[in-house]
């Protein structure tokens, strides 16, 4: 991946911090929405254009829990290491996941139980949303890039058009660490190339993304989102979606990732991947800091997330991972407390 021109280190800093930010921030606002039909979006909110579930305070969901794991796993390892990721998924079964694919639960439950073959055949999303560290730790080596993010993915979802997504991600990311300017035709043939093997159907759906820049939202959603029902959106329509929005509005984080979190369904995976991807871009500096400022902090919060991200910004190591009762305490307390607000608070249709 020698075709873009690498940022300047305070750029470089500021665009990995934008990426980890702006994947929960997506996930945050999309949570409002998801699984709501856009009819319904529509019909109680008008328009999402903040958080809504916690008035002025934005939570994130799996897909960010998934994304850190996946940081702190290269951190830890300075690689990807399969069986460290799978520890921390065995983990997270434990302390009742932010909401979650079944396929996903039930991975982590394999994990728990130290059994060998964990992925499953189906189409899933969750290699895809929590790709994006792949993306920043790998940026300089795509070899690397695509063979550690197949066997991330894997660990999930073995399923080849689950893979694909996840590549998308991660190498939109790389794409748009290493740029400042962003060549939208360059960057669709190197994307398509990569994952034709996986998934030619999706390759073949992204190249026409340009056509439908200029149509109405109504009409391109129709067209991104045509496999998308009431039990949810598959991973094709997930990554056309976030990736359309992105082209569409590649420099305005704002626009892109609302795109998404009021496109319907699984809205909160949508916004986490574009975010990822436009926060990647634009640097933590093209993000509302309205946005920044009321995600959740505390344990593995909004302080957290940029710490992540300035150890993946100079490759360094983390810190030695807190005492395990601490840490699973932690995440069990807060787990909990989501997960009873949830049921109070967000809409379910």
């Amino acid at each position: 991946m020698d075709c873009t021109i690498n940022p300047g280190k305070a750029v470089l800093a500021d665009k990995i911090a934008g990426c980890l930010m702006g994947g929960a921030i997506g996930d945050a606002l999309g949570f409002t929405t998801e699984n709501l039909s856009r009819k319904r979006i529509t019909e109680k909110y008008n328009r999402v254009t903040d958080y809504h579930v916690w008035p002025n305070h934005g939570f994130y969901t799996d897909d960010t829990q998934l994304t850190i794991m996946l940081a702190e796993t290269l951190l830890e390892s300075q690689d990807f290491n399969a069986h460290r990721f799978k520890n921390k998924l065995a983990r997270w079964w434990l302390v009742h996941p932010r909401l979650s694919g079944r396929s996903t639960k039930n991975a982590a439950l394999k994990c728990l139980l130290r059994l060998k073959d964990t992925g499953y055949d189906v189409p899933g999303s969750s290699g895809a949303m929590r790709a994006a560290p792949l993306g920043i730790f790998f940026r300089d080596d795509l070899d690397a890039l695509v063979s550690k993010t197949v066997e991330c993915c894997r660990v999930t979802h073995a399923n080849h058009s689950a893979i694909a997504g996840a590549l998308t991600n991660a190498f939109s990311v790389a794409f748009a660490l290493r740029t400042e300017t962003w060549n939208q035709t360059e960057y669709l043939t190197l994307l398509c190339d990569l994952i034709s093997g996986f998934d030619k159907n999706l390759a073949d759906r992204l190249q026409e993304i340009p056509e439908l820049l200029d149509v109405s939202e109504d009409d391109a959603l129709r067209e991104l989102m045509k496999y998308s029902l009431i039990t949810g959106s598959p991973i094709g329509d997930i990554t056309m979606t976030a990736v359309y929005a992105f082209l569409k509005f590649p420099r305005d984080y704002e626009k892109s990732v609302l795109f998404c979190v009021n496109a319907g369904w699984d809205t909160d995976t949508m916004a986490a991947i574009n975010g990822n991807i436009a926060g990647a871009f634009n640097g933590l500096t093209g993000i509302p800091a309205r946005w920044t400022e009321r995600l959740e902090n505390g344990y593995k919060g909004r302080d957290y997330i940029l710490r992540l991200a300035n150890h993946l910004a100079d490759s360094s190591p983390m810190d030695k991972p807190q005492n395990f009762l601490i840490d699973y305490a932690g995440d069990l307390i807060r787990n909990t407390a989501f997960i009873a607000s949830m049921l109070i608070r967000k809409p379910m249709m």
